[in-house]
């Protein structure tokens, strides 16, 4: 269908694991059209991601404070042919539109889905596939077969040098990434169980332990890394291309179901995800694509994270690292 097509935009103006989860989209459509231009059209802050990703030629930021008009104007200097929106918003769409973007891709039972003219009849709430694999049915829609599974992210030399530095200054050589929050969207395991997690992997592994978190969690990471040997409280320290850079260097990554587990994933890391079971949150739609990769839920089939044990997590680590472990 998109034989002629030159210029494709992928929408996706959401958070960093909902883009991480994108990008086998602009893998599998680069795959099927690999003469084709793909832009990014993501949030400033997600803006990192993307471009460290092989398969985006080219990176557009959206604000959602702009204007209609000033969102009109991004697109028409695209020149797009297609557009999918993997995260469809209104003010976005209706851009999309008002652009005479002629191929425009999206979902068929929203309100303002009239603005779409290819529609995909699925309703994600039902949880049944992952995340990229919902994302990827908008791809064969217009023609696409292909699903790349890729979410392999490029490490930028400017900030694994900058990493390098922070983790030699500190006599750092090896080390586990324990992340606490999840910016609110998931359920979280206490701050409490991620305390006495980190005791244990200091204690009984000998490993150093450092808490990651942004700079507003930097309280959080605090609590997280109280009275803990060898542990370092790096919350606000890193750039987002810094932390990529950060996440590749661990032996092993432990979080909430948050955007990170998914950047650390993309970079090879090992990763632990703490998850609940309910529909619009379950690991079956957002666990990170990877082969190294342990998912623990609440055994009872509830949503209380409570009921996943500091044994389970420290168990999951412990099968992760090398058996050379200190």
């Amino acid at each position: 269908m998109l034989n002629d097509s030159r210029r494709i935009i992928i929408s996706r103006t959401d958070r960093i694991g909902d883009v991480v989860l994108s990008l086998p989209t602009f893998a599998s459509i680069k795959e099927c059209f690999p003469d084709c231009e793909l832009t990014a059209l993501v949030r400033g802050y997600t803006s990192d991601v993307v471009s460290s990703f092989g398969a985006v030629d080219r990176v557009v930021t959206y604000d959602p404070e702009e204007s209609i008009i000033a969102t009109v104007r991004k697109m028409k200097r695209l020149h797009a042919d297609s557009i999918l929106f993997l995260y469809p918003r209104f003010h976005v769409t209706l851009a999309a539109f008002l652009a005479r973007i002629p191929l425009r891709v999206g979902t068929a039972y929203r309100w303002y889905s009239f603005l779409f003219n290819r529609k995909v009849r699925e309703h994600r709430k039902d949880s049944i596939k992952s995340e990229a694999e919902y994302n990827l049915s908008l791809a064969e829609v217009i023609g696409c077969k292909a699903k790349v599974l890729d979410t392999n992210l490029r490490i930028n030399e400017k900030g694994l040098d900058r990493v390098r530095e922070f983790l030699t200054r500190n006599r750092i050589d090896r080390f586990v990434v324990v992340h606490p929050g999840s910016g609110g969207s998931a359920a979280d395991w206490s701050s409490a169980n991620f305390n006495s997690l980190c005791k244990r992997v200091s204690e009984e592994l000998q490993m150093p332990v450092l808490v990651s978190g942004a700079n507003h969690e930097k309280d959080l990471c605090a609590a997280v890394s109280d009275g803990v040997p060898n542990c370092i409280n790096t919350a606000g320290e890193f750039t987002l291309i810094e932390f990529i850079a950060f996440l590749s260097l661990a032996s092993a990554f432990v979080s909430n179901s948050t955007g990170p587990i998914h950047l650390a994933a993309a970079t090879g890391t090992p990763v632990v995800g703490i998850y609940p079971n309910n529909k619009p949150l379950t690991p079956v739609r957002w666990a990170p694509l990877a082969d190294k990769r342990t998912i623990l839920t609440p055994s009872d089939g509830s949503d209380e994270l409570s009921r996943v044990t500091i044994e389970e997590v420290f168990q999951a680590i412990r099968a992760m690292l090398p058996v050379t472990t200190r």
